[in-house]
């Protein structure tokens, strides 16, 4: 998932992708987060849930304080 204001070198973004699996490992995804170009913050979060396992709905409030 990408959120992109402009193409150029100064845009913001917000990078959310789940990373392949080996059998019996967690799931994980892994964010990256960039603000007038500059990113360096990229994490990676172990999933609680199988998200293979049924239909999920995820959802992100992105304002000017705060990314949930």
């Amino acid at each position: 998932m990408c959120s992109e204001n402009g193409a150029g070198p100064t845009r913001d973004e917000l990078d959310i992708e789940f990373l392949g699996n080996r059998t019996g490992q967690p799931y994980l995804i892994q964010t990256n987060v960039s603000k007038n170009g500059t990113g360096n913050r990229e994490m990676r979060h172990q999933l609680w849930f199988d998200p293979t396992e049924d239909f999920h709905s995820y959802s992100i409030l992105w304002n000017s304080h705060q990314i949930l």
